[in-house]
């Protein structure tokens, strides 16, 4: 479809951003239902400048030593994935110290993929989130993120290029500058376009939210479209999402409950059409090429 006739997304977001994991599953249905209609285009937002300056008093995180932050955004994301389903391995969380103090990093290495091999941005994103929420991962630090990176089958000279001669960072800063500009203070945060409109939309939203939203925007022009409920259709899928919580099948399928949704991949898995990889608090379905890889209902971060 023309850019022009796309619905654009742009996804004011931050890796570290446990509402922005939870909103995996509704942008997963988006893309079902939507197709290629629809377009996102993440914003990197930089969540925690500096841990030890950072205060988020609503969720009661910041302002003390890094190991009692540490605990206070492991129960933060407890408390989230309780909500929105996402795996969180909340018991092993321990990213930040006196020297990684920041999620910067990993905002300035989606750049560098976004710049290198803009192809795997995408999966590069997700891989990081998994990485980051479901497998307590230390991706702040560089030797992390190239795993990651390979994983996601990024083209690591080019990434590696990209990070180290400052053209990411630079990247980064831009996209800061537009989040700031834009007044977006807590994440999910989505700018929603369609041609010369525009309407954001702030905090964790559900589909019917988007639905209407796109709905407005383009008078009644663009609809949903839901998929089927098929292995077909769910293979057909994942060629471009390879690996999937359980709560994105849900959602991006319909399924009424998480039960029915389990109960459709059960079958796969026992085949070895799909392999199952434990995770945190929940599990992803993954092709078996990739299995083992790290690839508030108002809530949000910040």
């Amino acid at each position: 479809m023309n850019a022009e006739n796309k619905i654009i997304i742009n996804a004011f977001t931050d890796p570290l951003c446990t509402w922005c994991w939870g909103s995996e599953p509704i942008y997963r249905k988006l893309q079902s239902h939507f197709g290629d209609n629809i377009e996102f285009r993440p914003v990197m937002g930089g969540l925690v400048e500096d841990l030890a300056n950072f205060r988020d008093v609503k969720n009661d995180i910041g302002g003390r030593s890094m190991a009692d932050s540490n605990r206070d955004i492991a129960n933060h994301w407890a408390e989230a994935a309780a909500r929105h389903g996402m795996p969180v391995d909340s018991e092993n969380f321990n990213l930040f110290d006196d020297e990684h103090r920041s999620t910067y990093p990993q905002n300035i290495a989606y750049k560098a993929v976004q710049l290198a091999d803009p192809g795997k941005a995408e999966i590069f994103m997700y891989n990081l989130r998994v990485a980051s929420a479901a497998q307590a991962r230390l991706t702040n630090l560089e030797s992390v993120l190239i795993e990651i990176a390979d994983e996601s089958g990024v083209d690591i000279p080019a990434f590696l290029r990209k990070l180290r001669d400052g053209t990411a960072e630079q990247a980064f800063r831009g996209d800061l500058a537009l989040t700031r500009h834009l007044g977006v203070h807590g994440f999910p945060t989505c700018l929603i376009k369609f041609n010369n409109q525009q309407i954001m939309l702030r905090g964790y939203r559900d589909f019917d939210t988007f639905v209407s939203i796109i709905d407005s925007l383009s008078q009644g022009a663009i609809k949903p479209i839901a998929p089927a409920q098929t292995a077909e259709a769910l293979l057909d899928f994942m060629a471009n999402h390879p690996k999937m919580a359980i709560a994105e099948v849900r959602e991006a399928f319909n399924f009424a409950t998480l039960q029915d949704a389990e109960n459709f991949v059960v079958p796969l898995i026992e085949n070895g059409t799909l392999q199952k990889e434990i995770a945190g608090s929940s599990y992803f379905v993954v092709k078996p090429n990739l299995a083992g890889a790290g690839d508030l209902t108002t809530g949000d971060c910040g």
